[in-house]
């Protein structure tokens, strides 16, 4: 009964000062949601940004004389992916065309071999300029050093064997070349510092047909990687998310031991994203939380200007032969009401 009418009297009398109370609270909790909800949308997005730039996740180079349908079987056990693709890489003595009259040469070059879904699974790979994608493609920079376009024949001028020769279809950028040719499984401070600048792509039947016989008398110029595109399924923040594609990195290259090397290009973004998550964290805490505190004090502030009232009721209801635990109720009632309803309004909010 006490409890029913000092609920009635405060809800009636000091329903200002609860209501600015209310306030008080619900600003602090409102503050300190949104800036949870921001940071947590934040870097999620973030997440979602890094992974997006990210064109292949892996690169699987395979040990000379490994069999490919082991380590795909491997890749296939280690983590779900969306696209699998086999591609070859061999290394050229140069390349040299006759046009306009005159013979062209360039230095050492790359020649990948591209299965036919490759351009499918992997469109931003390539970038057709000129031409068909049907066929051997030269880039851009190669076609500059050779003089040469759609029509032309170039000549591969291959290490240890005589030299092909190919008629070109078309003529393409490689937006990702930086990644397209990293050097997996070398230390950092000795792997190339730029892309090559002389690339010719053939389709995965062609190119084998020209280099399986070098890889048979210079092993070492030819080698094979499957590229991977694993699914994204990842973890909203960057530093779980890394830690989650390295463990299946590791997964891998725990079954694969000795047969290839895993290049992680998903983890190496994350990596960096998350750095710069964690800094953005700092930044937003150190921003969000002196309104959260002056939020605070605001609230202890109306909460103390109605002490020495308060002081004064609860004499009044010793002096009535109210115990103690029944004044400290009614004290724990009031602020219960401030709080829910304060919480209540600042989620809403």
């Amino acid at each position: 009964m006490l409890t029913i009418l000092w609920l009635r009297g405060v809800l009636t009398s000091r329903s200002g000062r609860l209501l600015g109370a209310m306030v008080g609270v619900a600003l602090t909790v409102a503050l300190l949601t949104s800036l949870g909800v921001f940071i947590v949308t934040s870097s999620a997005s973030m997440t979602q940004r890094a992974a997006a730039d990210v064109v292949v996740d892996w690169q699987v180079q395979l040990s000379p004389g490994t069999d490919p349908h082991t380590v795909a079987d491997a890749i296939g056990k280690s983590t779900a992916y969306t696209a699998l693709e086999q591609v070859g890489y061999a290394n050229t003595a140069g390349f040299t065309a006759n046009a306009g009259g005159t013979l062209q040469t360039t230095g050492p070059g790359k020649v990948l071999g591209f299965g036919p879904q490759y351009r499918q699974h992997f469109p931003s790979q390539l970038r057709l300029l000129i031409g068909s994608l049907d066929g051997v493609l030269v880039a851009q920079q190669t076609a500059s050093n050779l003089h040469v376009t759609v029509g032309d024949m170039v000549t591969i001028q291959r290490v240890g064997l005589p030299a092909v020769q190919v008629k070109i279809a078309g003529v393409v950028d490689l937006p990702n070349a930086d990644s397209l040719f990293q050097a997996v499984g070398v230390p950092a401070g000795a792997a190339p510092q730029a892309p090559p600048d002389n690339v010719l792509v053939l389709p995965a039947d062609q190119w084998h047909q020209v280099f399986d016989p070098q890889a048979v008398v210079r092993p070492d110029s030819v080698h094979q990687q499957f590229h991977v595109r694993i699914t994204r399924n990842l973890p909203t923040d960057p530093s779980s998310a890394f830690v989650f594609v390295q463990q299946q990195a590791n997964n891998l290259e725990a079954r694969i031991a000795g047969s290839a090397i895993v290049g992680n290009n998903l983890a190496a973004r994350l990596d960096s994203v998350r750095k710069d998550a964690l800094y953005a964290l700092v930044l937003f805490l150190f921003l969000g939380l002196p309104g959260a505190l002056l939020a605070m004090l605001l609230t202890m502030a109306v909460a103390a200007s109605g002490t020495e009232r308060r002081r004064q009721e609860q004499a009044l209801l010793r002096t009535r032969g109210a115990a103690t635990a029944q004044i400290l109720g009614l004290a724990v009632l009031e602020a219960m009401i401030v709080g829910i309803g304060g919480v209540a309004f600042g989620i809403g909010l």
